[in-house]
């Protein structure tokens, strides 16, 4: 056994040995643009990053990065055999991935040919291409190239731009606790950066500081002063750079392509997308700010340009680093009461206006297998008549109950089979959004609201084509005429309801103190186990879930969370308050009326009512 491992290494060797590896080659490639035309990601490294020679770095910090990721580094041939061993021991013991493998070596490779997905082929693809590096260049240009391709998050690559961006500092310029830092980012970009997560950032740093420390590179004096530092960071007045996390969207166009039978040409791929990067950076600071990263509470969210359904920006969870999976496009949850518009555009294409009325107390339904007894949030009920814009702000579920049995549960039901929600079941109490959706499905519904009724489905990429310009792909963006556009304005004036306090009964409206500084329509929904909030003017929907991975209670003490999250995001959006609202159409008139009867009232609040 031992001689045919041998034999199969001498024969990888001898391979890696003979076939050239160009590392300065123009490679086959696939380069993601954003919606202004800049580069988002390519599969190698930027293009026009910044090299730097390994004679302008620092001795120190060429020998601190390789005992810290890499202490065999200088004698080992691509792969180190005891640090592989070491970590699958360490992952098999905690029953999850807490520790890798890769050298230095592999990482470098990685960096120039691969992406970061994390395969079995991807594995054996960066093995195989770090054994022809060991064989065809010298440890010195493995390890320049290695710390030129270092990625820093915030659009940041190499080393020496790392040290300018954090520091305002040439490599020479840094002092101990600046390098321990620098060494402590990439291992996690998003999670490691100090203009995110300082706290993080600075564990993370002492703990390199005692690697070093106990690695003889520092003395117990140097260690001392270093952890005591107080480092002071390059001030960026654009947060462009600093707030941001792209790998989410990322992600999603490299499954799309994938699924496109696009991924494996062989011919470099350039793929146009809908990326907004103020828009995703006003999400994650959004999130940040809304988010405690102590707990296992999760959210995720997306923002769609309605009329062309393009996707801006997306949030798969609180931070990347911490989680890969993308909780907006693949988790399926209870949706709440986020599903009642959908079921009051269909009222109001039966004939029922903002202002008809049923009484909300506790009922109990007589359905065919037997009896449905739905109730309001905290058992408050009104005990009173009141208006479907009442019904929308204080989200009343005897309304929406009677509303639904009203015009047939096959009625919602249809809907959200025409929206493409096969998951739907007809029942009663699929008013209250017992239905399951992603973050995704629902802003897809929520921003044929925003775009007067017209419905395409959410798209991230929208060209792709070849080195010669032939293009390969390109998106369908003829929109389709799903709901009524007079009763969809109704319908979007009426979800300004919300946080309307002349819909007060007993208690305030659901968003109260939660809404923009913008006009929005929006509707707010919990389950025992998510939190959702959906909302949209003519620039923007956004729609945001928060919740555990576990499906664990949701204590109410985090429903403000998803609030927090929406109301913040509008607000970096529209700093000023200033967005745009929709204008009736010569089909609608504007009544002032009192929202919760729903009759005339010079001192109620405006509604949008179709003309008699």
């Amino acid at each position: 056994m031992i001689y045919l491992c041998l034999s199969a290494l001498l024969a990888i060797y001898t391979y890696a040995m003979l076939d050239p590896l160009d590392i300065n080659e123009t490679r086959k490639s696939i380069t993601i643009y954003d919606t202004n035309g800049d580069v988002l990601y390519e599969s190698n490294f930027k293009k026009n990053m910044e090299w730097t020679s390994i004679d302008e770095i620092p001795e120190f910090i060429q020998d601190a990065f390789v005992s810290v990721e890499d202490k065999r580094f200088y004698y080992h041939a691509g792969f180190d055999p005891l640090r592989i061993a070491k970590a699958l021991k360490n992952n098999i013991l905690s029953g999850s991935v807490v520790e890798g493998g890769s050298t230095i070596t592999q990482q470098y490779a990685k960096n120039l040919f691969l992406t970061n997905e994390q395969t079995v082929s991807r594995k054996i693809q960066e093995f195989f291409y770090a054994t022809r590096l060991e064989m065809q260049y010298s440890k010195a240009e493995i390890l320049e190239g290695y710390l030129n391709t270092l990625y820093y998050g915030h659009g940041i690559y190499g080393v020496r731009n790392a040290a300018k961006f954090f520091f305002d500092k040439e490599l020479k310029e840094l002092d101990t606790a600046q390098v321990a830092m620098l060494i402590s980012i990439p291992n996690g970009p998003s999670l490691y950066s100090p203009y995110l997560h300082p706290e993080y950032a600075k564990s993370r740093q002492e703990l390199i500081l005692s690697i070093l420390a106990q690695r003889d590179l520092i003395s117990e004096q140097e260690y001392q002063a270093a952890k005591d530092e107080v480092l002071v960071y390059a001030a960026h007045e654009d947060e462009q750079n600093v707030y941001g996390n792209d790998e989410y969207f990322i992600t999603v166009v490299l499954e799309e392509l994938a699924q496109k039978d696009l991924l494996d040409r062989s011919n470099t791929l350039h793929v146009y997308t809908s990326y907004d990067p103020k828009v995703q950076r006003a999400l994650m600071k959004s999130i940040d700010e809304s988010m405690s990263k102590e707990n296992e509470l999760e959210c995720a969210g997306i923002v769609l340009e309605p009329f062309t359904s393009h996707v801006l920006a997306i949030a798969g969870g609180k931070d990347y680093t911490i989680s890969q999976f993308n909780r907006a496009m693949y988790a399926k949850r209870q949706v709440a009461s986020t599903i009642k518009p959908l079921l009051y555009y269909n009222a109001l294409c039966q004939g029922f206006t903002p202002s008809s009325t049923f009484i909300s107390q506790p009922t109990t339904f007589q359905i065919e297998n037997g009896e449905y007894e739905p109730h309001n949030y905290n058992n408050r009920y009104p005990y009173r008549e009141i208006s479907m814009i009442n019904a929308i702000a204080m989200s009343d579920n005897i309304y929406a109950v009677k509303t639904h049995l009203f015009l047939g549960t096959a009625t919602l039901h249809n809907s959200l089979l025409d929206f493409g929600i096969k998951q739907s079941q007809e029942n009663p109490s699929e008013a209250l959004g017992t239905v399951n959706m992603s973050v995704y499905e629902l802003g897809n519904i929520y921003n044929t609201f925003a775009s007067e009724g017209l419905y395409r489905e959410a798209s991230f990429i929208q060209r792709v084509s070849d080195e010669e310009n032939q293009v390969l792909y390109e998106v369908d963006t003829q929109n389709k005429r799903l709901m009524d556009r007079d009763k969809t304005l109704v319908l979007n004036q009426m979800l300004t309801s919300t946080y309307d306090l002349r819909n007060r009964t007993t208690t305030y409206p659901t968003m109260t103190g939660s809404a923009p500084k913008t006009k929005v329509g929006v509707k707010s929904g919990t389950s025992d186990w998510d939190g959702w909030v959906v909302g949209f003017n003519p620039g923007y929907t956004v729609a945001i879930w928060t919740g555990f991975d576990d499906n664990r209670f949701l204590e109410k003490t985090y429903y403000e969370e998803a609030k927090s999250i929406f109301k913040r995001t509008f607000d970096e959006l529209y700093p000023k308050g200033d967005g745009p609202w929709y204008s009736p159409s010569d089909e609608i008139e504007e009544r002032y009326v009192d929202p919760v009867s729903g009759k005339l009232s010079s001192q109620g609040s405006p509604y949008w009512y179709l003309k008699e």
